[in-house]
């Protein structure tokens, strides 16, 4: 939490920095209004930079002597702005004013929650694990939870992990999925069906018959009426001959 917080002190005082630069008129407006005032450009860019965890920097082009040219659009980011903008305009005007009763509107922070590339963190996970095995998954996790944890840039509740699991067993990497089980219960303590029934699924995935027999025994002292524990006890009891 103090990294997050020294993050966020450091982009609100580079933002006053850049905001300090502001022009009087401004210049090459392609989706923003031409006639723009400039309190509420400067409130509109805050606004991003907060939603993406950026400084202006991101998008503008900042000269040698530190000061930014705000209307060169030599950058790619910029232009992925735009497109970005015109997407959330036609989504609001198009679509979400067709539901009603909502009051729904969707902002730049709706999707990145102070991320410059809003991902689920099961996403980030699979890639990591598929790219450099379990063991830099597990520390990837373990570095975002102690970065965001909080925060709301990733869910780190049980759900995450859960849709992890089932992802690795789809992919028959049976050992990943009992690891990331552990670390589920270890790291949030879950007492839903859905966990333990995971967990139940990787060790029975990996043959660890007894583990299972545990894993639903323990689920059902949570929650008496889940029947389909009950039958996987009796299931897996019977094939251990007991």
């Amino acid at each position: 939490m103090a990294l997050l917080r020294n993050s966020l002190f450091l982009v609100v005082i580079a933002s006053i920095s850049a905001f300090a630069q502001f022009p009087d008129k401004f210049t090459n407006l392609q989706v923003l209004p031409k006639d723009i005032a400039k309190h509420d450009l400067e409130q509109t860019m805050r606004g991003f930079a907060f939603a993406l965890g950026v400084r202006c920097n991101h998008c503008h082009v900042q000269q040698a002597d530190k000061s930014m040219d705000f209307a060169a659009d030599d950058k790619q980011t910029k232009k992925t702005a735009r497109i970005m903008l015109q997407m959330v305009a036609t989504i609001n005007q198009t679509y979400i004013s067709q539901v009603q009763g909502t009051g729904v509107r969707v902002e730049c922070g709706t999707c990145h929650r102070g991320l410059t590339t809003p991902r689920p963190l099961q996403a980030v996970l699979m890639e990591k694990i598929d790219k450099d095995g379990m063991e830099a998954g597990v520390s990837l996790y373990n570095e975002l939870r102690g970065r965001y944890y909080g925060s709301g840039q990733y869910d780190f509740s049980e759900t995450s992990l859960n849709q992890l699991t089932e992802q690795l067993l789809a992919k028959d990497k049976n050992r990943d999925a009992v690891t990331v089980m552990e670390l589920n219960f270890k790291a949030n303590h879950p007492d839903s069906v859905w966990a333990y029934h995971m967990l139940a699924m990787a060790h029975q995935a990996n043959g660890q018959l007894k583990e299972a027999i545990t894993d639903y025994k323990n689920a059902l002292e949570q929650h008496p009426d889940d029947t389909w524990a009950k039958s996987q006890v009796e299931e897996l009891s019977k094939k251990l001959g007991k």
